[in-house]
């Protein structure tokens, strides 16, 4: 039987300086479109109250509050060691690479 690693299975990461819903929103059409395992969101501040509550209706997704990207990453790497992690960038994610709003 082959291993998680080598059948494609992802945990998805990314680091993010502030989380809205509209990231939120993209997040979900991205994760309906490639069906990773798990996505990891990093951000260093707290987000607020609504996209906490609209976060736990998306099942694979976590949002982890910390200020260390890289640390984080490798406490990751070592949970999940039967699957590939990839970093992906915060607004190809979010599905905003073409908003210029400064979020």
């Amino acid at each position: 039987m082959a291993s998680a690693k080598q059948s494609g299975e992802k945990i998805l990461i990314s680091n993010m300086d502030k989380i809205g819903i509209v990231h939120l929103q993209g997040v979900e059409k991205y994760l309906e479109k490639y069906k990773p395992k798990k996505c990891f969101l990093f951000t260093p501040s707290q987000p607020h109250e609504n996209v906490l509550k609209y976060a736990e209706h998306i099942q694979s997704l976590k949002i982890i509050i910390s200020s260390n990207f890289q640390e984080e990453k490798k406490k990751i790497e070592e949970e999940y060691t039967d699957s590939k992690v990839v970093t992906v960038d915060p607004y190809q994610l979010a599905g905003r690479d073409g908003m210029l709003d400064g979020a």
